[in-house]
């Protein structure tokens, strides 16, 4: 035997033919629960609570524990479970009517410069105006209820998720499209199958910052025009000054915009389960 093959057999790893076995790629496994931030936010809370009760003495700045038996108390009596319910449902309404008027305009223009060129002037207008300036204006129109806060969600949700899809479709690699016309696939085939996944990525970060934007305008619009929901909760509890079960309130908006957060991060990891990044944690 050779002395270079003694040495492939005597390698650390190597299997029976003598050729070292290349070492196996070691799986990312990512805990269900972040601990240092769960860690963190409880050094924070106790924290707090000896502030409150030491140095900070009002009756605006109650102890966290007090806002907890207040969070305890509230939902067992149902007032704030029904908020819950006509936040979520305005929430869940305009944020889906805002991703697939999105998704489907902005892959259009994406598609077409022509079309793009034609909406430019119209799509530039209405982008920069803020979506609290057009309450009045919607309450004319809708009214006050449901419809107006679902309609001012979609208004503010619409851009994000319209432009990224936009760029996410102007952004796939002309080598690709190219490849697969001389495949022979139809110029409606290369759209679904080659533009649209490709443009996939930024689909769903334009979703995931819409998603922040549609809660912040749904509480926003109910405590303006005080038309139930989560938002007036908070304003009547802030105008009775009680002030464990305003701050219970706002806690409850927190852990709905939380659970939001890791919905969305898990459904795009399911869904775009190609893309290696997000499939294994990166953009966490």
């Amino acid at each position: 035997m050779s002395a270079t093959t003694a040495e492939r057999v005597d390698a650390p790893g190597a299997d029976e033919t003598g050729i070292a076995a290349r070492p196996r790629p070691t799986r990312r496994w990512r805990s269900a629960v972040n601990l240092r931030g769960l860690v963190f936010a409880i050094g924070l809370v106790l924290l707090l609570e000896l502030l409150t009760a030491t140095v900070v003495s009002s009756v605006y700045v109650p102890r966290p524990s007090e806002i907890g038996e207040a969070l305890v108390s509230e939902l067992q009596r149902g007032d704030l479970m029904s908020g819950i319910g006509i936040t979520l449902g305005a929430y869940l309404q305009g944020l889906a009517i805002a991703a697939v008027a999105g998704v489907v305009l902005g892959a259009a223009l994406g598609a077409s410069e022509l079309a793009y060129q034609t909406f430019r002037i119209l799509i530039e207008f209405l982008r920069p105006l803020p979506s609290v300036a057009l309450i009045p204006f919607s309450i004319l129109l809708l009214g006050v209820g449901t419809t107006t806060t679902v309609a001012m969600i979609v208004f503010a949700s619409f851009w994000p998720i319209l432009f990224n899809t936009y760029y996410g479709v102007r952004a796939v690699n002309p080598v690709a499209i190219e490849s697969a016309r001389i495949f022979g696939l139809s110029r409606r085939q290369v759209f679904f199958r080659v533009q649209i996944p490709s443009a996939a990525v930024n689909i769903a970060a334009g979703i995931r910052i819409s998603s922040a934007i549609a809660l912040i305008l749904v509480i926003t619009v109910e405590i303006l025009t005080r038309s139930g929901g989560l938002g007036y909760y908070i304003v009547r509890m802030q105008v009775a000054i009680r002030t464990e079960d305003m701050y219970a309130g706002i806690f409850v908006v927190g852990v709905i915009g939380y659970i939001v957060a890791l919905a969305v991060a898990g459904l795009e990891r399911r869904v775009i389960f190609w893309n290696s990044d997000i499939r294994e944690g990166g953009d966490r």
